[in-house]
């Protein structure tokens, strides 16, 4: 598994790799960067402000992050990642009981993010759009 993210996470256009646990969706393991805007220029709602980058690594500071930290964005998007894997899932079973989700891919004008769910696993990279 580490092997396949480190692959993964030296092609040409690869902003970031997540490995999220499947039962919680908690990071496991992420690498790269990714910059998105700010939640307030979008019109989202938030209780602060979004930073404008989410910078990772694969170590983990044990000190106490600052609010809105690379750390948090990070969270923040395993969250959402998490949520949109489950509601798919839903969906799926719904459809066909008998049926699983194995590959969600969400295409935006400045990201892909490719999704592999796994019954331990969800592993998700975001890369750079290719022009068409």
């Amino acid at each position: 598994l580490s092997e396949t993210i480190s692959r993964l996470s030296t092609k040409d256009g690869v902003k970031c790799t997540i490995l999220l646990s499947a039962s919680t969706g908690s990071v496991i393991q992420n690498t790269g960067t990714i910059s998105l805007p700010s939640r307030a220029a979008n019109g989202a709602s938030s209780s602060s402000s979004a930073s404008s980058s989410i910078q990772t690594s694969l170590s983990t500071s044990t000190s106490a992050a600052p609010e809105d930290s690379p750390r948090d964005e990070m969270m923040e998007l395993a969250k959402m990642v998490y949520q949109f894997v489950k509601t798919a899932g839903a969906l799926v079973e719904n459809l066909d009981p008998q049926d699983q989700t194995k590959l969600l891919r969400l295409r935006t004008k400045r990201f892909e993010l490719v999704i592999v769910p796994d019954p331990k696993y969800i592993f998700v990279v975001v890369h750079d759009t290719p022009s068409a």
